[in-house]
């Protein structure tokens, strides 16, 4: 139901009496929050509260809950399905205000998770840490990462983000906190990492660091086709030995390759040592390069403006055991050639070590004792007006889908799929069983982002 002028205002009233940054209310204020990277949806959120600090989130759910006005918390908006958006109610954008991090003797780190994940790295690199893994777009907070898992080059070795937490401070729906750990409310620590928000806000998180090592050696290799690539890939599924850190294979504008890379400390030792592994036999038409390990992280900003002017981004991912990224292949090169060899449309593979966890709603979660799995991401760029092609990328989606759930394989809840209840009940099971119930208890009137999953 839309809020009267009355309603607003007290609301407005409510919320700036604990915040300190102003409350945005205007529809020239509120309109860059009412679509998110994807572009594809479009809601139009009541208020927008800005939350520095922990007692800025703390007060606007608890102003939301006294007033049953639903909460959709947002980190900097890169979000594909509507998940950090709002209809008629509070958008919490939680990032902003000065990067709180802390880098402990025993090489943890102690970061707000509305910090970037380039404000941190750049702290981290400034006393010889690293993330063990890096996402792609560095523009990103942490809060919105964790909530979604998060995966990357560095996945190949060290896992997904998730994987990297030790310890995590958690903002109830009600407004409370608690510290939260595998040995500390561990239940609510493993459905908040990959939880897009169900049960709490993630505020600061205490994770695990690596040695900086700045040069990286590179192999790229080129294939004819997919097929060809994830044949290559075939050592990577259970091999143990030494191996690269870095990899991701993909196809773009017709080109396919496979990258791989392996840090080292200095680039004399990166020139002087050959990855490991058994690449070099394996190798098609090999180029070497030495780079930083920001080679490995797509430059990607989130333009901004009417929504009608940006283009439609259809991505969804989708996770299988190495049999199964085969056949998923197969059914890719033997569809519609246009659904994957456009110019607008990206194919990326990411290889993701299982951690010690298995958290409820990881796409590593599928039943198989492989202790690597493959994601693969069909990415759609579609220019505004070109609604034919819309369409087409979203038939395509339904189908791979479709094809996923035959293969025994999982979506990747970040992306664009049309997951219904049903759908999530046949991939998540006990799981998705278990967090309705846990929503019943800590958020009875469903106020705490509505539209995180289905």
């Amino acid at each position: 139901m839309e809020m009267s002028a009355a309603e607003k205002d007290a609301l407005v009233k409510a919320l700036g009496a604990g915040v300190r940054q102003p409350i945005l209310s205007s529809p020239l204020e509120l309109r860059p929050y009412s679509h998110d990277f994807g572009g594809i949806q479009q809601r139009h959120p009541a208020v927008v509260v800005r939350t520095w600090s922990e007692q800025d989130l703390v007060h606007t759910l608890r102003v939301a809950r006294e007033r049953g006005v639903p909460v959709t918390v947002r980190g900097s908006g890169h979000s594909l399905r509507a998940q950090s958006l709002s209809d008629g109610g509070i958008v919490v954008e939680n990032v902003g205000g000065e990067p709180d991090i802390l880098v402990n003797e025993d090489g943890t780190v102690e970061v707000t998770t509305r910090t970037r994940w380039g404000e941190l790295e750049a702290a981290l690199n400034m006393v010889g840490r690293t993330a063990p893994v890096l996402t792609d777009h560095m523009a990103t907070a942490l809060g919105g990462t964790l909530s979604v898992a998060g995966y990357g080059a560095r996945s190949l070795q060290y896992g997904a983000h998730l994987d990297q937490v030790e310890r995590l401070r958690l903002i109830l729906p009600d407004g409370s906190a608690r510290w939260c750990s595998r040995t500390e409310d561990g239940e609510l620590f493993q459905y908040a990492l990959g939880g897009f928000g169900q049960v709490g806000v993630i505020e600061r998180v205490v994770m695990r660091t690596h040695p900086y090592r700045p040069a990286v050696r590179v192999q790229i290799n080129e294939f004819d086709s997919l097929g060809a690539l994830v044949e290559s890939l075939a050592w990577t599924a259970d091999f143990d030995g030494a191996s690269p850190d870095h990899f991701f294979g993909q196809q773009k504008r017709g080109q396919v390759q496979s990258v791989f890379g392996a840090s080292h400390e200095d680039e004399a030792k990166a020139a002087s040592t050959p990855i490991p592994g058994p690449l070099e036999k394996q190798a098609q038409r090999r180029t070497h390069l030495l780079v930083r390990p920001g080679y490995f992280i797509q430059a990607r900003t989130r333009a901004d403006g009417p929504l009608d002017t940006l283009p439609r981004q259809y991505w969804s991912d989708y996770c299988f055991d190495y049999e199964g990224l085969k056949a998923f292949v197969q059914y890719l090169e033997a569809g519609p050639r246009e659904r994957v060899w456009d110019d607008n449309c990206l194919v990326r593979m990411l290889a993701l070590k299982r951690g010690e966890v298995r958290w409820p709603f990881d796409i590593r979660s599928i039943g198989t004792t492989a202790s690597r799995l493959y994601g693969i991401g069909v990415y759609y760029r579609i220019e505004p007006g070109e609604d034919a092609k819309a369409e087409l990328a979203r038939q395509a989606h339904r189908d791979f889908l479709a094809r996923c759930l035959e293969l025994g394989g999982r979506p990747y809840l970040y992306g664009c799929n049309e997951l219904t209840p049903e759908l999530m009940q046949r991939f998540y099971g006990d799981a998705y069983a278990r967090l309705k119930v846990l929503r019943r208890e800590l958020d009875p009137d469903g106020l705490l982002n509505p539209g995180g999953l289905p």
